[in-house]
């Protein structure tokens, strides 16, 4: 993949995630707490990327090209991009916390990191798709299952609102 599809991608799944991070803002309900941050932590903006990367690979797949291992490709480009963003933000947000600019350029670099990881994927099974499929459900699964019983650590609390986890959960 080229650099200009590389970067086209990227900021496309950066503007996807700006889009999410406020779906449970807007519209505050079971469905979109599964897919949606419903807090700041760091663990529900995990979700976040890992929901655009999800629908970022659906629209690839509907409009551009037809890969028959789409499925395994879009849970490893949300799991890659959130672990590259964990290895490289974590440190810098222990050391000098949250600066929004500086979180945003980390996401981005890490979405173009990710982004290029997965172009030079050749993943060759078609019945990678199946363990793509249950992978993805699975994240999902934990992601709505912490989103509602988070663990009391750092990665699940929201510091600005001093709280984990769902609202309903705070009352």
């Amino acid at each position: 993949m080229n650099f200009k599809k590389l970067l086209i991608n990227t900021i496309i799944i950066f503007l996807l995630c700006s889009l999410i991070h406020f779906g449970y803002t807007l519209f505050p309900n079971t469905l979109t707490s599964i897919f949606c941050p419903v807090n700041e932590s760091i663990w529900e903006h995990l979700k976040m990327i890992f929901t655009a990367s999800f629908i970022f690979s659906i629209l690839t797949r509907l409009v551009y090209y037809k890969d028959h291992n789409f499925l395994i490709k879009t849970f490893l480009r949300g799991i890659i991009t959130n672990i590259i963003l964990l290895i490289i933000y974590l440190p810098i947000y222990y050391i000098i916390g949250e600066k929004l600019i500086l979180t945003m350029i980390l996401l981005f670099i890490s979405i173009f990191i990710s982004e290029y990881i997965i172009s030079k994927l050749s993943i060759e099974k078609h019945q990678y798709n199946l363990i793509g499929a249950i992978t993805i459900i699975i994240t999902y699964l934990i992601f709505t299952y912490l989103t509602y019983n988070p663990l009391k650590i750092d990665l699940f609390y929201d510091h600005n609102a001093n709280k984990y986890g769902i609202d309903i959960l705070n009352k």
